[in-house]
C-alpha cells in the first residue's frame, strides 16, 4: 500500500530535516507541506525522534503508530516468530506485505535494534526513558502608532514530558498557551497514562487518545487529510486505539480505551467524554456527552474486514436536570448512532477498498469506495467513488473528501504517480534507497457535487480540482520540482491557479533552494524565496529571505516555514513586503538539544486597498528538548 509514495520519498536532494520532511509527508499521503496539520506533522516527528523499534513492538504497538495497516503488522509478528528479527531495511522488505518503497518510506521511523542472535527473536532489555520539552516564543509588532503607544510584547510557551517504562508503561502530558491566550493557566492540556500488554491484552490508556478505524467514515479522530493532492490519500491507514500526545487536543477523546487481540481479530473499545476537555481547560459553558464505541478487525492473508460502531449520548446536563424525560422515554437518551463495515482486498497486485456507515438515528447511509493497482513498472493508478448525503451525521468522520466534512457530498477521483529514466544516486546518501528515478511526478483529478445548500452557499454546488507534479533530478546534487493546481467552482471564486517551481542544490552537507510562486484568483499573487543551509551531525543551520505581492486576499500564498522539532508553521502571505528568518539546532550534550528560529515579516510597500502600511512583527522562539 505504500508503492505510491516513491516520489514523495525523494523529491528533492537535501538531507536531514528535508529528508525528515519528505517522510512525514510520504507517511501522511499529502504532497506539500502546506497540506498538513501541526497535530499531524508532531505525531510524526516524534515517531522520527523516537523511532519505533519493531523487534520489540507488539502488533497492538505497531497498528497504533498509523505506519502498519492490520495485515502488515500481522506480518512482522509472523516473520519475527519464524526467523527472528529484522535487522535492516532490505529485510523488511522481503517481509510480506512490504516491497522496497515501503520499507524506504518506513526507515525514518523504525529502530531494528536487536538483543539477540541472527535467527532469534529479541524482546529487548529493561530500560526507563525520560522525555522532556520546553518551548518559548516572543513576538511584537513595529510601532506604526499615531498616539504614541509602544507596542506590547507578546508571549506563548509549551511543556511537554513523556515516560516510558520498558515498553510496558507510558505517561505523557502536554499543555501551551499561544499569543493570544493568558499565560496560566494553559491554554489547552493533554494528558495520557497507558499500559501495554503482552498477551491478548494489546493496551490500556485512560486520558486523551486518538480513535481512527476502517476509512474513517465512522470514526476517525485527530487530523485527516481533506483533499485528494495525491495518491497516498486515497485510501487510509486505521491506528486503532493510540495515545494522544499533541499539545493542542484537537479532535482526541479523553477518557478510557482498550484493546485485544485474539487469533486474527484485534478488538478496540472506548468510552470517551466529548466536552470535558474543554471543562477542564477552564469552559463552563460546554456541554458533556458521553461517546462509547467499538471495533473488531480481522485480517486474514489477502485482506481485512472491520465493523465500527459507537453511540453519543445527549448532555449530561439534560439527563441529570430530568429534561426532556419524554424524549428520553422515546429512545431519545442517544443523540447518535452510526455503525459501518470496511472492507480492504488485495487480488493480483490490485487493492480494493470500501467503507459503508449507517447513521440509525437520522435514517441515512454514506459509502466510499476505490480500488488501487500498478498497470505497469514506473506507474501507480488510484480511482474512488464517494456518496455522503446530506443528512449523514459526519461529526466523528474523516473519510476521503474534497470538503472540510464527510456529508452533503458526492464525488469521483482518480490520481496516479509515474517514474521512469535513469537511476541517480542522490548526493549525500548511501546504502538501500539512496537512488531515484530521474524523473517522477503524480497526478490527481477530483470532481465533487453538493445536492444541498451549504454555508456561504443558497444551493446546489460543484468543483472541480487538479493538482499536477512533477520532478527532474538533473543530477545527485540538482533537482528542479514543479506543482500546478487548478480549482474550478460553480460559487464564490470560480477559479484559483497555483504554480510552483522549486529548485534545490545539495551535497549532504551544503544545501540551498529557490521556490518561484504564482497563485491567479480574483487578482495575481507572487511570492519567492530563497534558502541556505548547512547540516553535518547534530548540527545545523539554515537561513531564509523572501518577497511577496499580494494584493486580494483571495489570492494569499502559503508557504512552509522550517521551525523546531515538533513544531509547524504555514503562514499565508497578503500585502506587499518581505520576511527573512534562521533556524538552527545544536546538540549540546548526549541528552540534550536546543533549537532556536528568528523571524521578521515587514510590509513596507502599500497595497492599492491600503491607505497605511501594515506594521511589521519581529518572532523568537527557542526550544530545549532533553532525553534522560
Amino acid at each position: 500500500m505504500f508503492f505510491s509514495f516513491q516520489a514523495a520519498i525523494h523529491a528533492g536532494t537535501d538531507s536531514g530535516d528535508d529528508d525528515c520532511r519528505r517522510a512525514v509527508l510520504a507517511a501522511a499521503g499529502a504532497l506539500s507541506a502546506e497540506d498538513l496539520s501541526e497535530e499531524e506533522v508532531e505525531r510524526l516527528e516524534a515517531l522520527l525522534s523516537r523511532p519505533l523499534k519493531i523487534n520489540a513492538a507488539t502488533r497492538s504497538r505497531l497498528v497504533e503508530s498509523g505506519l502498519f495497516s492490520q495485515y502488515q503488522a500481522a506480518a512482522v509478528i509472523d516473520y519475527r516468530e519464524r526467523h527472528g528479527d529484522i535487522l535492516s531495511v532490505a529485510e523488511l522488505a522481503a517481509v510480506d506485505g512490504f516491497g522496497e518503497d515501503a520499507a524506504v518510506l518506513l526507515e525514518p521511523f523504525l529502530s531494528f535494534e536487536s538483543h539477540a542472535l541472527p535467527g532469534r527473536s529479541s524482546s529487548g532489555p529493561s530500560f526507563v526513558r525520560n522525555s522532556f520539552t520546553v518551548k518559548s516564543s516572543v513576538k511584537m509588532q513595529d510601532d506604526t502608532s499615531d498616539d504614541g503607544a509602544r507596542p506590547v510584547p507578546q508571549y506563548s510557551y509549551g511543556l511537554k514530558y513523556r515516560f516510558d517504562l520498558n515498553g510496558s508503561l507510558e505517561a505523557g502530558l502536554a499543555c501551551r498557551s499561544t499569543y493570544s491566550a493568558s499565560v496560566f493557566p494553559p491554554e489547552t492540556m493533554s494528558f495520557y497514562a497507558a499500559f501495554y500488554g503482552t498477551g491478548a491484552l494489546g493496551k490500556v490508556i485512560i486520558g486523551d487518545f486518538n480513535a481512527r478505524f476502517g476509512q474513517g467514515l465512522a470514526m476517525w479522530s485527530g487530523f485527516s487529510l481533506s483533499g485528494i493532492p495525491a495518491q497516498g490519500a486515497f485510501s487510509r491507514r486505521s491506528s486503532g486505539i493510540s495515545p494522544y500526545r499533541s499539545y493542542s487536543g484537537e479532535g482526541s477523546h479523553r477518557g478510557v480505551a482498550a484493546d485485544f487481540t485474539v487469533g486474527s481479530f484485534m478488538i478496540s473499545a472506548f468510552v470517551s467524554l466529548p466536552g470535558s476537555r474543554e471543562r477542564f481547560s477552564g469552559d463552563g459553558q460546554r456541554e458533556i456527552h458521553v461517546l462509547p464505541g467499538v471495533n473488531a478487525v480481522w485480517t486474514g492473508m489477502n485482506g481485512q474486514v472491520s465493523l465500527t460502531c459507537y453511540a453519543s449520548s445527549r448532555s449530561l446536563s439534560a439527563v441529570s436536570s430530568g429534561a426532556g424525560d419524554e424524549d428520553m422515554s422515546r429512545g431519545k437518551f442517544v443523540s447518535e448512532c452510526i455503525a459501518s463495515a470496511d472492507v480492504r482486498y488485495s487480488v493480483r497486485g490490485v487493492e480494493l477498498f470500501a467503507e459503508t456507515a449507517a447513521d440509525i438515528m437520522h435514517g441515512t447511509a454514506a459509502a466510499l469506495g476505490g480500488c488501487r493497482f500498478a498497470p505497469c513498472d514506473g506507474l501507480y493508478l488510484a480511482a474512488g467513488l464517494r456518496y455522503y448525503p446530506a443528512g449523514f451525521s459526519s461529526g466523528y468522520s474523516g473519510a476521503i473528501r474534497s470538503g472540510t466534512a464527510c456529508s452533503n457530498e458526492y464525488g469521483a477521483a482518480v490520481s496516479g504517480s509515474f517514474s521512469f529514466g535513469r537511476r541517480v544516486a542522490l548526493a549525500g546518501r548511501s546504502g538501500f534507497g539512496s537512488e531515484a528515478a530521474g524523473h517522477q511526478g503524480s497526478f490527481s483529478i477530483d470532481l465533487s457535487h453538493s445536492p444541498e445548500p451549504k454555508y456561504g452557499v443558497d444551493q446546489p454546488s460543484s468543483q472541480f480540482k487538479a493538482v499536477l507534479s512533477y520532478t527532474c533530478f538533473v543530477s545527485g546534487m540538482l533537482s528542479m520540482q514543479w506543482k500546478i493546481s487548478e480549482r474550478l467552482r460553480t460559487y464564490g471564486d470560480r477559479n484559483r491557479t497555483d504554480i510552483r517551481c522549486d529548485i534545490g542544490v545539495s551535497d549532504g552537507v551544503l544545501s540551498s533552494s529557490v521556490r518561484f510562486n504564482a497563485l491567479i484568483c480574483k487578482g495575481i499573487g507572487l511570492l519567492t524565496y530563497a534558502e541556505g543551509g548547512y547540516r553535518r551531525g547534530a548540527v545545523y543551520a539554515y537561513l531564509k529571505g523572501g518577497l511577496f505581492r499580494v494584493d486580494n486576499w483571495s489570492d494569499r500564498i502559503y508557504a512552509y516555514e522550517r521551525d523546531a522539532p515538533g513544531n509547524f508553521s504555514v503562514p499565508a502571505y497578503y500585502g506587499r513586503g518581505f520576511w527573512v528568518s534562521a533556524v538552527a539546532g545544536v546538540k549540546v550534550s548526549r541528552w540534550g538539544k536546543m533549537y532556536f528560529r528568528a523571524s521578521y515579516t515587514g510590509y513596507p510597500w502599500l497595497s492599492p486597498s491600503q491607505e497605511k502600511k501594515k506594521p511589521g512583527k519581529a518572532e523568537l522562539k527557542v526550544q530545549m528538548a532533553f532525553n534522560l
